[in-house]
Order: C-alpha cells, then sequence, then structure tokens
C-alpha cells in the first residue's frame, strides 16, 4: 500500500509530506485548496505524461516521491515485472518522478532509472485510480477478463490454469513440429545439404594433431635442399669430409687435445676431472656426428611427397573456412549433422506423431474451453444481476451493465473468450463498450460497485476515488460512503471528497487549504485530530457554520459509521 507521498515544487504546492495508513484514508478541503494537485502527483508515479507547467512557479525542478509498502502485495506479475527490469524484490518500493522546467522528465524505482512506461506498466499492480483521471483498469478491456475471472471463483480459475497448461503444452509441440519444416522438399533439400557435409568431413579422416604434423613436414621438405647443404657443413666442421682445404675437424682436434691433457695429468694428477670432462665432450662429439651421419644418409627430397602433404594442408583449410576453426571443430559440427541427418530421417514417424499429440491437446482444449466459456458465461450473467442491485443504490438506476463473451479464432493461454463490459447509463439506449461511453462520475461508481463485489478477490492493494460523491447527495451519498467503507477492509482506500458521509467513515483524514507565504499561495496538508476533524465535518454540512447543531450532527454521522463499520468488522 502507499504509506508516503512527497511532493515539491510542484503546482501550487512547495512541500508536502503525507503519510497514509491502511483502510479508508480522505482528503477534504475547499473547492481548488489543491487536492486535484495531489492526485495529479500520484498520477505522475503511475506514469501520466508529465508537463512543464506542472513545475511551481520559480522553480527549476518539481519531485513526486511515493513509498509502497510491498509485504502483504501477492502478486507474481509484479516479481515478475521487478525482476525483469532488474531490481530487486524488497519489502518497499520507493517511486520517484522529476520533472524539470526544461522538459525533461526523470523516473525511478528504487532509485534505479527506469523508462516512464515502466511505471505505468508497474503502477497497474499497484494502483487503481478512479475518477476524472484515466489511470482506471475498468477503461481497459484487457483487465475485464481478469475481473470477471476473480469474480468467478477458484473453480474457473483452477481450470483456466489447467487451459493455460495446455496451451504452453501445445506451444512447445508446435515449435518442435517447426523445427522439421512443413515442406517435405525442404527436408529433403536439408537431407542433401546435411549428408554432403558429413561425406565431405568424413572422406577427409582427419587425425587429432594432424595439422602440426604436417606443417612440420611441409616446412622440412619446402627446405629439403638447404637443410641438407647445413647439415653436410657441420657433419664435414666436425668430423671432416673430402674437402682438405678445411680447418682440421674438431673431432681431431678434441682428440689431440686429450692426448696433450692425458700427458699433463701424468705429470699433475689434479688435471685428472678436467681430462674427464674433456673426455666426455669428446664422447659426446662422437655421438653428434653419427647421427649427423645417420641424418644425412636418411634425407630424401622427394617433390611428390611435398605435393602431398600441401594438397592435405590444403584440403583441411579448406575444410576449416566451412566447419569451423580447427579439426577438433570440424569433427563436432559433423557430429550434429550426423544427430540432424538421423533426427530428419526419422523425421516422417516423429512429426506424424507430434502432429498426434497436438490434434489430441486441441481437442482437449476445445472441450475445455467450452466449459470455461460456460463458467464465464454463468458468471457474467451474476456479476451482471449483482452489479444491478449495486446500481440502484448508486443513484444508477436506468443503467445496465453487460458482460460480452465473443469466441476468439484461435487458442491463447486464457482460453478463447474475448469478454468486454458494456454500459447504458439511460434507460432505451443501447448497451456499448465501457471505455467509450462512461463518464468520470458515472465510471467512479460502477468500479466502486464492481471492486465491492470483488472486494476479496482484487489483487490491487490500493483504491483512489477521486470525487466519486460528483453529482449525487442525499441517500446515494450514504450508500457510496458505505461501500467504500467495505472496501476498505480488504483494500487501502484514497478518497478525495466534499461529502461528510464519507469523510465520516474515515480512518485517516487530511483537510488541504491554501495559505499565503512570502505573497505566495501554498497549498498545506493537516492530519486531523479528532476535535478539528469534527470542525471539518462540521463545515463539510453547513458550509462556514459550525454551530453546536451542526457539531451535533457531525456526532452522529460519526456514531453511525463507527457502528457501521463495527458491523461490517464483526461479519469478516
Amino acid at each position: 500500500m502507499l504509506i508516503e507521498l512527497r511532493i515539491e515544487n510542484y503546482a501550487l504546492i512547495e512541500k508536502l509530506n503525507i503519510s497514509f495508513c491502511a483502510g479508508l484514508n480522505v482528503l477534504s478541503g475547499e473547492t481548488g485548496a489543491g487536492k486535484s494537485i495531489v492526485i495529479g502527483a500520484i498520477n505522475l508515479l503511475l506514469g501520466e505524461r508529465a508537463a512543464v507547467e506542472q513545475v511551481r512557479q520559480g522553480q527549476d525542478l518539481a519531485i513526486v516521491e511515493g513509498i509502497i509498502d510491498c509485504r502483504k502485495i501477492d502478486g507474481d506479475e509484479l516479481k515478475k515485472i521487478l525482476f525483469d527490469a532488474g531490481i530487486e524484490d524488497t519489502e518497499e518500493l520507493i517511486i520517484a518522478r522529476e520533472v524539470h522546467r526544461s522538459g525533461r522528465s526523470i523516473a525511478r524505482v528504487n532509485g534505479r532509472s527506469v523508462p516512464v512506461a515502466f511505471l505505468k506498466e508497474l503502477g497497474q499492480n499497484l494502483v487503481d485510480l478512479h475518477g476524472q483521471h484515466q489511470h482506471q483498469s475498468l477503461l481497459r478491456p484487457e483487465q475485464h477478463r481478469i475481473l470477471l475471472d476473480l469474480y468467478g471463483g477458484e473453480q474457473l480459475i483452477t481450470l483456466r490454469k489447467t487451459i493455460s497448461a495446455l496451451y504452453l503444452r501445445r506451444q512447445k509441440l508446435v515449435k518442435e513440429l517447426s523445427q522439421y519444416g512443413v515442406d517435405p522438399s525442404e527436408r529433403e533439400r536439408m537431407l542433401d545439404l546435411y549428408r554432403f557435409q558429413l561425406k565431405e568431413i568424413n572422406d577427409a579422416r582427419l587425425q587429432k594433431d594432424e595439422e602440426r604434423e604436417l606443417n612440420a613436414k611441409e616446412k622440412i621438405l619446402a627446405n629439403a635442399e638447404k637443410l641438407c647443404a647445413l647439415i653436410e657443413d657441420t657433419f664435414s666442421a666436425l668430423y671432416g669430409g673430402d674437402d682438405y682445404s678445411l680447418p682440421e675437424p674438431i673431432v681431431d682436434r678434441t682428440n689431440h687435445c686429450y692426448r696433450k691433457l692425458n700427458e699433463a695429468v701424468q705429470i699433475d694428477e689434479s688435471l685428472e676431472p678436467l681430462l674427464e670432462m674433456l673426455d666426455n665432450i669428446k664422447t659426446q662429439l662422437e655421438e653428434l656426428t653419427i647421427s649427423l651421419r645417420d641424418y644425412r644418409s636418411k634425407m630424401e627430397y622427394d617433390p611428390s611427397s611435398l605435393e602431398t602433404i600441401q594438397n592435405r594442408i590444403a584440403l583441411i583449410n579448406n575444410l576449416k573456412r566451412k566447419y569451423g576453426h580447427s579439426s577438433e571443430e570440424i569433427l563436432a559440427f559433423a557430429c550434429q549433422v550426423e544427430n540432424e541427418i538421423n533426427k530428419l530421417e526419422d523425421s516422417e514417424k516423429t512429426i506424424a506423431e507430434l502432429e498426434k499429440n497436438i490434434i489430441d491437446i486441441e481437442e482437449i482444449m476445445s472441450r475445455e474451453n467450452k466449459r470455461l466459456s460456460i463458467m464465464r458465461q454463468e458468471a457474467g450473467d451474476k456479476l451482471s444481476v449483482e452489479l444491478q442491485n449495486s446500481f440502484i443504490k448508486l443513484a444508477l438506476q436506468t443503467a445496465r451493465i453487460e458482460v460480452n463473451i465473443t469466441e476468439k479464432k484461435e487458442f491463447t493461454p486464457s482460453g478463447v473468450d474475448n469478454i468486454e463490459f458494456l454500459f447504458s447509463a439511460n434507460r432505451g439506449e443501447a448497451v456499448k463498450p465501457l471505455s467509450k461511453i462512461i463518464s468520470g462520475g458515472e465510471v467512479s461508481r460502477v468500479m466502486l460497485a464492481l471492486k465491492t463485489v470483488l472486494a476479496a478477490q482484487d489483487r490491487v492493494p490500493t483504491l483512489i476515488f477521486d470525487e466519486v460523491d460528483s453529482g449525487i447527495g442525499g441517500v446515494t451519498i450514504q450508500a457510496v460512503a458505505e461501500k467504500l467503507a467495505q472496501l476498505s477492509f480488504h483494500h487501502q482506500v484514497l478518497c478525495v471528497t466534499h461529502s461528510p458521509q464519507i469523510a465520516a467513515m474515515a480512518d485517516n483524514h487530511y483537510q488541504l487549504y491554501k495559505d499565503t507565504v512570502r505573497e505566495r499561495t501554498v497549498t498545506f496538508a493537516e492530519l486531523l485530530e479528532p476535535e478539528i476533524r469534527r470542525q471539518e465535518l462540521a463545515r463539510m454540512l453547513d458550509g462556514s457554520c459550525t454551530d453546536q447543531v451542526s457539531l451535533d450532527h457531525v456526532d452522529n454521522l460519526l456514531d453511525r459509521a463507527k457502528n457501521y463499520k463495527e458491523k461490517i468488522s464483526s461479519k469478516l
């Protein structure tokens, strides 16, 4: 529920904080005192369009902020909306709106900037506002089905959930069927393509790490002549060769050094370790020359081998361009293609099974949808009668309301019914869509009647009625007051009113008034203590006159209101 409203530099309001409670909250005051300004501020929080004119004269920025207590709100839709927007599901929501004189408007939820359209979506789950403004669920035909289903009760809701589950199952099967393609010739074309791709990959007979080995061999063969010359030069330098013009081979010189050092060891035995080191070097050099000789003897330059390897590398590169960046990716792609081939080859049987399952589900859905339509029609007839009876008490004696149910051409998660409330305010006039012909005063009373009927089922926590008493009086006003009191046991209700009968039912009564501060008109709001409240109710009864007769009348109103609320409370 709305627990606090903060307004700053908005229209005539300089700074205003209003704390609301559960139950019935009433805003009263003289005409022009600023009651409509408060409603306008709430509308901003509900995503209504901002206007530069709303910024208080002489200021650059208007701020409206509302704190919503979410602890008692049972709404999966609300949680989903917050989750999709990346907003943490908390016990309180702080909704803020800034309107700059430059024309810029900023919306925030819990400090996070959001589009204004998001406030509309969020607000529909938090507040229903009825009166001269447009944020009213009753004027949205898409809400009529929700209201009717709630009225229809648990059995209807359970059946609708069953249909929704069937619909989701059907959609899953339809999606699965679509993956096979509905055109047999298209499936054959896909099979041809997949088979070609799989054959091309399988024919290549790719091996793990083959690329690395091929590249190494290709490098050797491509540089065979140079490699051969380098090995030959190295061998000659170590061991000697046919060219006697070269310096003495390293092996011979090492042997010469070994003989000389061995003679030295005979003289000084401390040189023995050095002789051992040289002996190791001599041995390694001999092993090196043997290895080089073997490598040289095995070397063969075969242009055909080089061509074969280069062709193989080109083949792999061609496959990489088509199917992956490596041999591993290409082989993984082949597995995927093989699965698709198996799937398509079995498609005729699978498609037949899927089509049969879809037909079976649709038969069940058709049957269940007929049951749902009958239940909705019965609920609609009953709701029309109950609303008709409520209209009489609300000065809508000649009004008629009908629940119009027509069939859609296709299945939906909520059934096959188009549902819209049709209304006629005057006898002899045909009923028409409620959203098109109902006046502001009428919609408030129709919604009041509907909300009273649906009080226990309606999930929107806060209801706001702006001058619901407009154009009515006498016994009708008392009936409106009683219905608002009934609603306040199931919802938080905010009501702007000039009626003392309604104000007497309040659990929390604010008086709005204007005063002059620094030669500027400013709107204030005061939570009325019991005695001041008596004075305000007397003013609402008799204008400026607040004599004892008026106060006695007020006391009678308060006693009647107290007794009525106690009577309602005892029945809950």
